[in-house]
C-alpha cells in the first residue's frame, strides 16, 4: 500500500469502530482498493485516490518531506501566519530555513500581500529573487506561529469551497466511477487524500465544512477527504454521504 492507502485504512477503521479494511493487493482488472467489513457482516467497497497535480509532484515531494520539516514552517520572527507559494525551481530547503526572516522584513514594511513578479518593493523583491517565493499573503486562518508553503502554480482565494471542488473533481473522474460502479449495490466509498501542498490543504485543516449534502455521481455513496494536520501524528478528515452532510473530525494515528 502507498501512503494515502495506509492512512485511509487506519482512519476508516478509527472512525468506524469495529470495522475492518481488507486491502486488495492484486488489481489487474481494475478492482477497488479495499473491502470494508462491518461488525454486522456487511461488506462495502472503498477506493482511495489522491488530489495532486502530477506535473508538480517533484516540488510536492520536496515540500512534504517530513524528514526535512514538511510544508509548515514554525515562525520565530514573523508576527503573522503566512501562506506562501514557491516557484517550481525554488530551493525548498532554503525556503524552510529563511522564509521567516524574509517575511518578517515584509511585515516591517507594512505589507500583508505581495506578488513577486511585478512588485519591486525591496523586501518583496528580496524574497522573490533570493528564495524564489512567487507570492504570499497573511493568512489568519492558519494556525498562529506558522508559515505554510502552498502548491507552486496555484493562487487565489481559498476556503471550504476549495476542498469541495477538489473532492468533486476526484469523485467525477471516470476511473473512480468505474471502479466503484462495478460493485453494484451497497455502500461505495471514495477516500480522497489531499497533498499538503495542494491549495485545498489549508482550508481542509483550518476551516469547517459546509453543513450541506455532497454532490456525488451515482456510483459513489460515501465520500472522505483527509490529510495530515499541523502536529506530528495528527490527521483531519471531512466525511459525508448521500444521506449525511459534511462533518469534520480530528484524530491521532501512529503510522
Amino acid at each position: 500500500m502507498d501512503h494515502a492507502e495506509t492512512v485511509a485504512q487506519r482512519l476508516v477503521e478509527w472512525v468506524l469502530a469495529g470495522a475492518r479494511m481488507e486491502y486488495h493487493p492484486a488489481q489487474s482488472k481494475g478492482e477497488h482498493d479495499f473491502d470494508l467489513h462491518y461488525p454486522d457482516g456487511r461488506v462495502s467497497a472503498v477506493e482511495v485516490t489522491s488530489s495532486v497535480d502530477k506535473t508538480q509532484k517533484e516540488t510536492h515531494d520536496a515540500i512534504i518531506d517530513e524528514n526535512k520539516g514538511g510544508s509548515a514552517i514554525a515562525t520565530h520572527l514573523c508576527k503573522n501566519s503566512w501562506l506562501i507559494f514557491p516557484l517550481m525551481n525554488a530551493r525548498i530547503s532554503r525556503v524552510r530555513k529563511e522564509a521567516d526572516k524574509y517575511l518578517a522584513a515584509i511585515e516591517s514594511a507594512g505589507i500583508e500581500e505581495f506578488w513577486g513578479p511585478t512588485d519591486r518593493r525591496p523586501s518583496v523583491d528580496a524574497i522573490y529573487c533570493d528564495l524564489g517565493v512567487r507570492n504570499g499573503s497573511v493568512a489568519s486562518w492558519i494556525k498562529p506561529g506558522h508559515i505554510v508553503m502552498g502548491l507552486p502554480g496555484a493562487h487565489g482565494a481559498i476556503g471550504a469551497s476549495t476542498v469541495i471542488e477538489a473532492v468533486e473533481r476526484e469523485a467525477f473522474k471516470d476511473d473512480n466511477r468505474r471502479k466503484l460502479g462495478a460493485v453494484g449495490e451497497g455502500e461505495r466509498h471514495l477516500a480522497v487524500y489531499v497533498y499538503l501542498t495542494n491549495l485545498a490543504w489549508v482550508p481542509l485543516v483550518d476551516h469547517e465544512p459546509p453543513p450541506v449534502m455532497p454532490t456525488l455521481p451515482p456510483e459513489i455513496t460515501d465520500i472522505w477527504v483527509f490529510s495530515e494536520a499541523y502536529g506530528k501524528h495528527e490527521y483531519v478528515v471531512w466525511r459525508a454521504s448521500t444521506s449525511l452532510p459534511w462533518k469534520k473530525l480530528r484524530f491521532t494515528l501512529h503510522i
